[in-house]
Order: structure tokens, then C-alpha cells, then sequence
């Protein structure tokens, strides 16, 4: 994101403006003085937009500020311990149950978790795109915050088929996959985030708005130039492959970068509760409350098994369709799998045919 010197000097530059949100049954108040990403919030939470929210709502609120010095060092506790969880360019402290995020890329978040309560400021001059800053300055503090009225926003991506869903989480874009699934009749619940509710006894996937980031090759290859990315909604460019809501059978981790050949190693329930709980994308800030770590619920619910990703798209196909036909053998529900961990190595054909 890129404010302009008037941007940036002015604090009327862009009027201040009111977003009221119903996100999954759960109102959110957010008000925005930072125009740039007005258009982003409208990607991320536009579908949940609500004119008035009824009474008896107890939303939680948030707002969104350009970075001014002397308020922020006015509202940060003293008393703030670093907390762990932060990583790269991120840092956590804590003050009972007031929270900071520092990001030297874009700027601080405040949470207070008693009063429901988020503030985001952000710097004159991020160093990252208008959709990351939007994301850690509002998505990242809603998401800790709605857990507690369980509801879980997590930076993943969820599928499903024939009835059979799959959260797949990965550090890395998978969006030649998703396009080859959508190609062979999957369908998307949520392609940047999705949200998580426990429903009657299974974990539910509930559809969040989102993009994906599609590589494209530069007109001119030049020595030097790396192929430019562009963003894309592939539920507006698939018409109809958007579901709003499928249950959760399979949770996949995928290992971090591509091989040359690809397999999947089924998780049993301890190897699974550990892997989770260390890839799991958003830190838990009351780890010290046992049984509230939704990591560790997921595998109660869900088969859950490790990916190692090829550099053909369709390779994933048959890693999931031997999956689900592997998992089926027993229930999904409450597991108790074997200790040792099984694993599935696919012979994938060399060629496949032509999708229209």
C-alpha cells in the first residue's frame, strides 16, 4: 500500500468511515480513518455488510487509525511483557489481557480481550500491499477476538466435494491446485480465509470472501525480471463453485516447497495434535486455558495428514482421492489412531488428459 505525501500529512484527507458487520451471526462495529483500505475491507468482510445491527448485540469494535507517535506510546502499557508466537518482522507483548502487535511493515494493533476491543495504526509508508496490511491490521485482531465467542477466522484454505470437505493450510499459494480442483468439480468454501464452528458434534467450514495470488509471466524476459503476480477471485471466475458451508473431514498440512514427486503421510492423533499446533496460523494468546486450543479439537473431528506438493497441479487430485478413500475406513469422529503414523506414497502417471 502506497499513501501519497498529502495522504500521509493530512489527517483529513479521507474522511472516516462506519463498516457494521454481521460475520457468522456475530456483529462487528469497525470504523476505518485510513481510505486506502476501504476497498479492501469491502473483499474481505463486504458480504456481511449490515445497514443497522439489531438490538441486544454485544459487538465487538474496532478501529482502524493513521500512526500518530504520541497517542500510540500514550495507550501502550508499560508494563508490557514480549509474549511469545511473534515470528519474522512481528512482535507480541502483553499486559494482562491487553495485547500488542508491532509489524515494521505496517504498523501496531492494540487488543483488549475483556472489552471485545481492537485499534490498528498504520504507518504513513507501508513496505507491504493494501490486502496484508488490511489483513493484519483487522482480520488478525477479529479473528483472536471472535474465537472467544466461538468462532474461528483462520488464514486457510477449505474445499469440498461430494459432501466431503478438506482445510488445507499451507505457507505457500496453492492456487494451480485450487484451479485443478475446481477444474474436476471441487468447490470452495473459503480461498484466502475460512471460518471454523464447532456444529453438533463436527467442525463446520463456513464460506469467507478472499483472492488468490495467480504468477504471470512477464511480456519481456528480461535478464533479471521475475514473473509478476496479479490476484484473482476464482469463485467469480468459476461461476457456482462457491459453497457457503460444508463439514470438515480432513485437515492437511503441506510441507514447504514443491518436489519432484508428491505423497501424503496420514497423521495419527498425537503426531497430529503436535504438527497442528505448530503450523496452526494464528497464535493462540490464552494458551495457558486447557481444551481451548481449536488445533488440538480439529483432531478430534478429522483425519489429518501431511502433503508434499509436486510441481503439477493435478498431482493433488489423486492425493485426496486417495485420502478420503483411505480415511473411510474407520470414523473420522474421536479417533484414536494408531500410534505409528501410515503414509501413502502415489505413483502419479506421467500424462494426464487435456481439461477443457
Amino acid at each position: 500500500m502506497s499513501l501519497s505525501a498529502g495522504e500521509s500529512n493530512s489527517k483529513n484527507s479521507s474522511p472516516s468511515r462506519s463498516h457494521r458487520f454481521a460475520v457468522h451471526g456475530h456483529a462487528v462495529n469497525l470504523r476505518c480513518d485510513v481510505g486506502p483500505l476501504d476497498v479492501q475491507i469491502d473483499q474481505l468482510l463486504g458480504v456481511f455488510a449490515e445497514n443497522d445491527l439489531p438490538e441486544g448485540f454485544n459487538p465487538i469494535t474496532g478501529w482502524v487509525q493513521r500512526f500518530d507517535s504520541t497517542s500510540v506510546q500514550r495507550l501502550i502499557s508499560p508494563s508490557a511483557e514480549p509474549f511469545g508466537g511473534g515470528k519474522d518482522l512481528v512482535e507480541l507483548y502483553r499486559d494482562g489481557e491487553r495485547f500488542w502487535l508491532l509489524d515494521e511493515r505496517w504498523g501496531i494493533a492494540e487488543l483488549n480481550l475483556i472489552k471485545g476491543q481492537f485499534r490498528s495504526w498504520v504507518f504513513p509508508r507501508p513496505t507491504t500491499d493494501a490486502l496484508r496490511v488490511a489483513e493484519m491490521a483487522i482480520m488478525w485482531p477479529l479473528a483472536q477476538l471472535l474465537r472467544f465467542k466461538g468462532l474461528h477466522l483462520l488464514p486457510a484454505v477449505s474445499v469440498a466435494r461430494d459432501g466431503w470437505g478438506a482445510l488445507i493450510i499451507s505457507p505457500f499459494n496453492i492456487e494451480p491446485e485450487l484451479t485443478a480442483m475446481l477444474r474436476s468439480g471441487y468447490r470452495i468454501v473459503g480461498q484466502r480465509w475460512t471460518a471454523l464452528r464447532e456444529e453438533d458434534g463436527k467442525m463446520a467450514m463456513l464460506h469467507m470472501p478472499g483472492c488468490v495470488e495467480r504468477g504471470v509471466a512477464p511480456t519481456l524476459r528480461l535478464a533479471g525480471v521475475n514473473p509478476m503476480n496479479t490476484r484473482v477471485d476464482l469463485t467469480s471466475e468459476f461461476l457456482g463453485s462457491q459453497q457457503n458451508h460444508a463439514f470438515c473431514n480432513a485437515v492437511f498440512v503441506t510441507d514447504p516447497g514443491r518436489r519432484p514427486s508428491a505423497d501424503v503421510r496420514m497423521l495419527g492423533h498425537s503426531a497430529a495434535v503436535n504438527v497442528l499446533r505448530k503450523v496452526w496460523p494464528l497464535v493462540d494468546l490464552r494458551p495457558e486455558r486447557r481444551g481451548w486450543s481449536v488445533a488440538a479439537r480439529m483432531t478430534n473431528y478429522c483425519r489429518c495428514g501431511e502433503l508434499q506438493l509436486s510441481r503439477e497441479p493435478y498431482d493433488l487430485l489423486k492425493q485426496l482421492d486417495d485420502f478420503r478413500m483411505f480415511s473411510s475406513m474407520s470414523t473420522p469422529r474421536r479417533i484414536t489412531a494408531a500410534p505409528a503414523a501410515m503414509k501413502l506414497t502415489l505413483h502419479l502417471p506421467k500424462h494426464r488428459p487435456a481439461v477443457a
